[in-house]
């Protein structure tokens, strides 16, 4: 008989404080099986299990980062006979992945709420395509929203600025974002690293093969959160991507469109770009962020983005 899976990583924002809630609600529904993780040590165990069990139904309760470990280890490792179905259980900072996909709410009565609908056969899915990055030789890395250059900076001042004090999930992404802004719009030689970056398929022709990129942004989700979507691009690709070359030009002007996702008929002539695809191929150097964790890119090989695989969520 298939089951229900449910990790909870005890590391995440929100989780340490209701584990106990948590694991108390999936004690009263026979078919769930929990594994309590220390952040993601142990995950590929608790992955085996719940492929020995034939889970159907795999809950995890975490961030962001959390999601991405799991897809990361599940493919890379093929650790499941039959590919689940996911739920994202929002106990993270941010949660963009599940404020998209996932539970809303709280996560324990939100979780109570979806096993009562899932006996009752009332739960909807969600499909939504990962995007598998790979350099080189590394091994792939599967998630959802991936950036660079002032995106990188802006994460890094989101934690240390708004979140550390105190401001957390939409207000802390809301507030990280206009903060940033205007940042950068009164120093923008001083705030953030533009990227050297070298487009060699997958992007429109009007877009410089060469170009030093100020912003560096790719996801497969169809929302972030706040009404903040940064992409407008037009195609059938399952990834939208959005780069805007450096140095910026009149970014008070272009914010409100950019954040709504909303083209102007001079964003191209001003170095605003976005557009679909399923694959991507740049050299770029320097670190990223992928759904919440650091990575960095190597200049000498190039970084592949694709979107060859898809995800049922469950809702």
């Amino acid at each position: 008989m298939s089951g229900i899976g449910l990790i909870i990583n005890d590391k995440s924002n929100r989780s340490a404080s209701i584990i106990g809630d948590l694991v108390n609600v999936a004690r009263q529904f026979s078919s769930v099986r929990t594994e309590v993780l220390d952040g993601i040590h142990g995950l590929d165990k608790a992955l085996i299990g719940m492929n020995n069990n034939n889970v159907d139904t795999l809950i995890v309760a975490g961030g962001d980062g959390t999601l991405q470990a799991t897809f990361t280890d599940m493919i890379n490792n093929n650790r499941f006979d039959a590919t689940p179905h996911y739920v994202a259980l929002p106990c993270g900072m941010t949660n963009v992945i599940a404020n998209d996909c996932g539970l809303k709410g709280s996560p324990v009565e939100s979780l109570d709420k979806f096993l009562w609908r899932r006996q009752e056969g009332t739960v909807k899915p969600i499909n939504r395509a990962l995007m598998t990055v790979k350099t080189g030789d590394q091994v792939p890395i599967h998630g959802f929203f991936l950036g660079a250059a002032a995106f990188y900076s802006a994460v890094q001042f989101s934690r240390n600025d708004i979140q550390a004090k105190g401001a957390k999930r939409s207000l802390a992404l809301i507030t990280s974002v206009l903060s940033y802004i205007v940042k950068v719009a009164s120093d923008p030689n001083g705030t953030f690293d533009p990227v050297e970056m070298t487009f060699l398929g997958g992007a429109p022709e009007e877009l410089p093969a060469d170009m030093l990129s100020a912003l560096f942004m790719a996801t497969t989700l169809s929302k972030l959160g706040s009404g903040i979507f940064p992409f407008w691009g037009e195609g059938d690709g399952a990834m939208t991507t959005t780069t805007v070359e450096y140095p910026i030009k009149k970014i008070l002007r272009a914010a409100p469109s950019v954040l709504r996702g909303k083209s102007r008929p001079w964003f191209g002539e001003a170095g605003y770009h976005s557009w679909r695809s399923d694959q991507l191929t740049v050299r770029f150097d320097g670190p990223f962020i992928f759904d919440g964790e650091l990575f960095h890119a190597d200049h000498t090989k190039p970084t592949i983005f694709e979107t060859t695989q898809k995800v049922n969520f469950l809702n």
